[in-house]
Order: C-alpha cells, then sequence, then structure tokens
C-alpha cells in the first residue's frame, strides 16, 4: 500500500494545517511519519481524506511551512 501525505518538521505547523483544512470542509489526520528523515526534525504526516494536491495547495497559499509532499510505499 502507498501511503501519499504533506510533511511538517512539527506537530505545531500540521495542526495549523489540519485546522485550515477543516475549515474547507476536507478532513484529515495528523502522525508521526512513518519514512522519517531525521535531519528534518520531528516529521509529522498529515494524510488527507480527498485530492492531496488540492490540501497542499490551500497550504502552501495560506503560508504554512511544511517539507512538501511525499509517498511511502508500506512493506507487508
Amino acid at each position: 500500500m502507498t501511503l501519499t501525505y504533506i510533511k511538517f518538521e512539527s506537530q505545531t505547523y500540521g495542526e495549523k494545517a489540519k485546522q485550515l483544512l477543516l475549515k474547507h470542509k476536507i478532513k484529515s489526520h495528523l502522525r508521526r511519519n512513518p519514512n522519517p528523515n531525521r535531519k528534518e526534525g520531528c516529521n509529522f504526516a498529515l494524510f488527507v481524506d480527498g485530492n492531496i494536491w488540492t490540501a497542499f495547495e490551500i497550504i502552501n497559499n495560506s503560508h504554512i511551512k511544511n517539507l512538501g509532499v511525499e509517498s511511502f510505499r508500506e512493506r507487508p
């Protein structure tokens, strides 16, 4: 299974993005990144119920600091 998510260096930025998306009626959930890059900080991942690119655009237009969109394939 491939997971696609928006990365954040801290939980605070992730929570801000989650609340912003909720205002746009887009549900999401925040958790620790399943494939973290320790050089980028704590690494939190925001999983979006819906179009990830629409959510990413909303977050970027609101200038919420993020580390981009990433995909990760879970191993069975």
